[in-house]
Formats: structure tokens, C-alpha cells, sequence
């Protein structure tokens, strides 16, 4: 009887342990984690990781949403990530050299699993010749991949290959600077992307614009977007598969936050009362107008981006006329400048006392000062960008100030004069994305500062639009989906002067100064005659013989010293020729609540939120999610 007894009290044991297991496996299920509110930054429109570095922001939430083989660390440190191991392997007597990567085990949003694969394909996109990518000079040391991209070999020639699902074999023309290689593959925008996805005909042009037509690698996911107005959202949602044995790995075992989530409907003060009130966590993009309140309590590092205007060289432009200067204005779309019948043109830009005279006539310490979080830009490579494979020694620390940090009209206007160029008889515009309020600023005080040099300058605050994609499998259109025209017209050199957050492809100087030569811009090749395959100038219209002879040298230059001195010469070539005009180097600025810890950044200012904690997070679980 004891026995019946104690075996019927273990049974019970048994079943209360059952019971107990199962309610909080429910509670496990029920609470999927944090809710983390917070304003990252500007509202983003493209999703692609490769075409990420036009504005900073967009890299911000780019990073959280695709993972890549190596990740720069905080302390500048080339660290593995979807990368679990890699070799090199150098047979002189083969004249054979090449890297073997081997990937961790994860998977996309949707259940698939990464594989080698989906990174030989988004390579092999960025080199292709009917693309158009400035990434690609990144894999310029990969053999065949300069031929390919110069249409003189085919894509399938390039030495890149899926040994397996989880490995990746990349061969090269020779020995190379294996640690200089692996800070290139730091760069998002050679992240890993899938090629069904991309290739699915209705998906092919705006893959990367809508939850429902994209999938991500990375510890979070694109949940939701909205442009609506009454509405206006970002929901990022973790990636259940990331890292993650499903089966038996807790439903947070590599992600801690359940969702990221941006509410764009606040004003610059709901932003600031909601983040002083506990309502939002984490601000990653100050606005401009709280910039000055928020100076001393914002977290501030150098970012790895120059503010910059591109001066468009091929661009005509027009002689000043009251009636055309107000049609100018008023323009928020694409720029033309086919000249009418009657009207007549010049391409001034062309002229390098031109360019010179409007780096001239610009304040940059008054423009950094008016942004807070700036320095006066002093050349194109801001200070974070590394002089050889490390942090230890700064390019623009090395290379010091080129660019003056304050105006000077009177020599400005002295070298418009020996152009032959009266200021008076010309009116252009400025291009700039008007959701971007620091773009803004920084534009109307440019603006300003040209106008007093005599010119008749617009200012275009280029609105987004509604997509017109038609899907060919239901021939109607994609719903909720706005295309950026601004950075559309900028890539296809649509514009006469266009305002860019110039951000470094890796923390190599090469990668912001070699797509200023020739065979560097990684700009999609014309097919003129169906046989010969010409490359393109830079979109500035941009081709000195000189700076293209340099930049070959340095690619060229195994020696890192050497190569550090080739590619300072370039850069005082270029900012003495000055197709473009860096105005002031960016800063990272980001507030953080005392009740969330443990959020970590990339060297690239990227912020990192896989094992963020929100303190009491559960009182923030919104009503309907219970």
C-alpha cells in the first residue's frame, strides 16, 4: 500500500512538473521580448545594402537588417561574423592564391538557410557590368573581377565559387594584402543577398522597399514601414532564425529584443518630450532643431562620411532669366537641362576656377557650427578613415587640413573673373532631399554663400514619390512603396549640384578616393555598339588623366607606406581640382535612456541592438500584443 502511495505522490510530482513546464513554455511563447521605442533616424526608402552609403542614416538601419562575413569592431578590429573561420592559401609554383571562408550555420527571415552562394551572387551583382555599383573596386583583387567589370571577360569568369553550402573560395591574381582585403569585406555593402528573391521579375527593381518582397540575414528584420502621414512607421522585428536552432534554442537565444520600433508621425518637440518622459529609449539621429539643447548630454564619435556637393560637369547650365529662375525654383523632381529653343547655356562646371571659387565662397566652420554635431571639413577623408590597415594612424591626422575652414570671397571672385565667368549671368541649382532637415540648413547656407558670390542659386528639396512599378504576374501596382528621386536622379547624374553624405564603402581611404578615376567608379559600363563596352566617368562627369594614373599606382602598391603617400597625392589632386566640395565631416550623436544597457557599435558608427536589455521592459509590451 505504501509503495501504491509514494508512486501515485511521484506520478503527481511528475504531472506538476509537466504542468509547470507547460506554463512557461506558454509564458515564454506569450512574452516574446522587449519592445524597444525609439527615433533612429530619417525615414529610409531603400533597403539595399549596397545602395546604403548615399546617406549615413540609411547605413544605421541597413546594418541591423543584413549580416556580413567580417564586422569592424568598435576598437577598429576586423572581427568574423557570418564568417566562422577562413584561410589563405599561396602555391608560388601554381601561381595559385587564394582565401577559403567558411560560414557559420544561420538562416534568412524566412527559414532558408544562408549558404556561400548568396554571397558569390550579391559580389557578383555589385561586378557586373550592366550594374551599377561603386562597391565593386572593393573586389578589384579577386581575379577576373576588374575584367569583368570592364566587360572584357564574363561575370562567370570571376574567380569566386560555392565550394559548398558553407564554403566560399576566392582566388587572386597574385599575393595581396590579405588584411587590407578583409577590411574591404567589412563593408555592408557587400553583405550577402538572394538571388531567387531578386530575380523574381515583379520583385527585380524594388526587392528591397517592402517587408513583404524582401528577406534579411541579420538579427532584425523590416516588420513594417509606412509613409502615411497619419501613420508614418518603422517596426523592426527579430530574426527568429538568426543564429538560432529553432527546435530547441529559446525564442531570444541570439536576439534579445523582440521589436525596434520608429514612430515618424512626432515632431522634432513630441520627439524630445517623449524621450524626457520615458517614452522613447534611444535617439540616433538628433534633429537639427534640438542639436543645441541636446549638445552635452548626446554621446558623440567622428562617423566615416564627408557632407560633400557634387558639381555635375556635364551639366548645362543655364543663363540667368527672372522667368526661367522662378520655373528653377520651383522644381521637386527630376532636373533637365536640355536647353529650349532660344536659350542659351554653359557647362561652368567644367571649369576647375569655377569649382574652385564656390569651395571658396563656402564657411565651412560656420556651416559646422550651425549643424553641432560637424567639424569643418579640411579635405574628403574624415579622421576616422584608417592611413594604412588599422586605427593607430588617421589618414586625415597624417595628411592634414587641404581645405580652409573659412570663406574668402575676394579670392573666390578673383578666380571667376580669370575664367572669364561673370557670376550675375548664371543660375543653377542645388539638389537636396527634403525630408533631411540638416541637408536642408546646410544647403540654404551654401545658398547663401554663392548668391553673395554672384550667382542666382535655387534651392530643389527634392520630394519622394509614390512607386509606379506595375507587377507583371497581376499588373497592378506596388502599394505603400515611394521611391527616393532625389538619390535616383544623383545616381544617374541627374543634377546640377546634388548635396551627399559621401560615406566610406570600408575605413580604407581607397574606397572614397578610387571611384573618382575611370576605371574605379564602378558605374555601369554603355554598350555603344552591342560589341565594345565603354566605362563610364565618374557621374561628376569627373576624368583626369592624371588622378586615374595615381589611383592605378595605388591599387598597384603592396607597400603600405608607399601606398599611404600615393593615395595623400590623390587626395590633394583631387581636392586641387575639386569636382567635388566637402563641406564638413559628419558626427555621430546619440542619446541613450539610463533603462537601456548594453548596446554596442561597429568602428562604422553602426549601432548594435542583438543583446540590448530594456529595463521593467514588460511595462512597454503594447495592449493588443498581451
Amino acid at each position: 500500500m505504501m509503495k501504491k502511495i509514494v508512486s501515485l505522490l511521484l506520478c503527481l510530482v511528475m504531472l506538476a512538473t509537466v504542468f509547470v513546464g507547460c506554463s512557461k513554455k506558454n509564458e515564454d511563447e506569450k512574452d516574446k521580448g522587449a519592445y524597444i521605442y525609439m527615433y533612429i533616424n530619417d525615414m529610409i526608402y531603400n533597403f539595399d545594402p549596397a545602395h546604403a552609403y548615399g546617406n549615413e542614416a540609411a547605413l544605421k538601419v541597413v546594418s541591423l537588417m543584413f549580416d556580413n562575413l567580417f564586422v569592424l569592431g568598435e576598437n577598429g578590429k576586423v572581427q568574423k561574423s557570418l564568417a566562422k573561420d577562413y584561410k589563405i592559401v599561396e602555391d608560388e609554383n601554381a601561381q595559385e592564391y587564394k582565401m577559403v571562408i567558411t560560414l557559420n550555420d544561420t538562416a534568412w527571415t524566412d527559414g532558408v538557410a544562408v549558404t556561400a552562394n548568396d554571397v558569390v551572387y550579391a559580389w557578383k551583382r555589385i561586378l557586373d557590368v550592366s550594374n551599377s555599383f561603386e562597391a565593386a573596386s572593393l573586389l578589384f583583387d579577386i581575379k577576373y573581377a576588374r575584367e569583368a567589370k570592364e566587360g572584357e571577360m564574363s561575370i562567370d569568369d570571376v574567380r569566386i565559387y560555392a565550394l559548398n553550402e558553407t564554403q566560399l573560395e576566392i582566388h587572386f591574381n597574385g599575393p595581396i594584402d590579405y588584411d587590407q582585403f578583409l577590411v574591404n569585406l567589412t563593408s555592408y555593402a557587400l553583405a550577402p543577398i538572394r538571388e531567387d528573391i531578386i530575380r523574381r521579375a515583379e520583385y527585380e527593381i524594388d526587392w528591397a522597399k517592402k517587408p513583404s518582397t524582401m528577406v534579411t540575414n541579420g538579427p532584425f528584420r523590416l516588420r513594417s514601414i509606412s509613409y502615411d502621414p497619419e501613420d508614418a512607421g518603422l517596426t523592426l522585428e527579430r530574426n527568429s532564425y538568426y543564429y538560432r536552432d529553432i527546435a530547441n534554442d529559446p525564442i531570444d537565444e541570439s536576439v534579445t529584443p523582440y521589436r525596434l520600433v520608429v514612430d515618424y508621425t512626432m515632431t522634432d518637440e513630441e520627439i524630445k518630450a517623449a524621450y524626457n518622459e520615458g517614452k522613447i529609449f534611444y535617439v540616433g539621429d538628433i534633429p537639427l532643431s534640438l542639436r543645441g539643447e541636446w549638445k552635452d548630454q548626446a554621446a558623440v564619435t567622428d562617423a566615416l562620411s564627408t557632407h560633400t556637393y557634387f558639381l555635375n560637369q556635364n551639366a548645362v547650365v543655364r543663363k540667368y532669366d527672372a522667368a526661367g529662375f522662378e520655373a528653377l525654383k520651383a522644381n521637386t523632381s527630376v532636373y533637365d537641362d536640355t536647353l529650349v529653343e532660344g536659350e542659351a547655356g554653359e557647362k561652368i562646371f567644367a571649369k576647375t576656377e569655377v569649382r574652385k571659387a564656390l569651395s571658396l565662397a563656402i564657411d565651412r566652420q560656420a556651416i559646422a557650427d550651425a549643424v553641432v554635431f560637424a567639424k569643418a571639413a579640411g579635405g574628403l577623408i574624415p579622421a576616422p578613415v584608417f592611413d594604412s590597415t588599422s586605427k593607430k594612424a588617421s589618414f586625415r591626422e597624417v595628411g592634414g587640413n587641404i581645405l580652409a575652414a573659412n570663406a574668402n570671397l575676394d579670392e573666390a571672385k578673383g578666380l571667376l573673373s580669370s575664367a572669364g565667368v561673370n557670376a550675375g549671368d548664371y543660375m543653377f541649382a542645388i539638389s537636396v532631399p527634403s525630408y533631411d532637415d540638416v541637408h536642408v540648413k546646410i544647403a540654404e547656407m551654401v545658398q547663401e554663400a554663392w548668391t553673395e558670390l554672384g550667382f542666382h542659386v535655387a534651392l530643389n528639396k527634392i520630394d519622394v514619390i509614390d512607386n509606379k512599378h506595375i507587377l507583371l504576374t497581376t499588373n497592378e501596382a506596388i502599394e505603400g512603396v515611394k521611391d527616393d528621386i532625389f538619390y535616383e536622379n544623383y545616381r544617374a547624374g541627374k543634377y546640377e549640384v546634388a548635396a551627399i553624405d559621401y560615406t566610406a564603402l570600408s575605413a580604407d581611404a581607397f574606397s572614397m578616393l578610387a571611384p573618382f578615376a575611370k576605371a574605379y567608379t564602378g558605374g555601369a559600363a554603355a554598350d555603344d555598339n552591342s560589341i565594345e563596352f565603354n566605362i563610364p566617368s565618374h557621374k561628376s562627369g569627373y576624368n583626369s588623366e592624371e588622378y586615374n594614373a595615381k589611383i592605378e599606382a595605388a591599387f598597384a602598391e603592396k607597400d603600405i607606406a608607399k601606398r599611404s603617400v600615393l593615395l595623400h597625392e590623390a587626395e590633394q589632386l583631387l581636392m586641387n581640382d575639386l569636382p567635388i566640395i566637402p563641406i564638413i565631416f559628419n558626427q555621430n550623436a546619440t542619446l541613450t535612456s539610463k533603462e537601456l544597457s548594453k548596446i554596442k557599435y561597429t568602428y562604422y558608427g553602426t549601432p548594435i541592438f542583438t543583446k540590448t536589455k530594456l529595463k521593467d521592459y514588460i511595462k512597454y509590451v503594447p495592449v493588443e500584443e498581451e
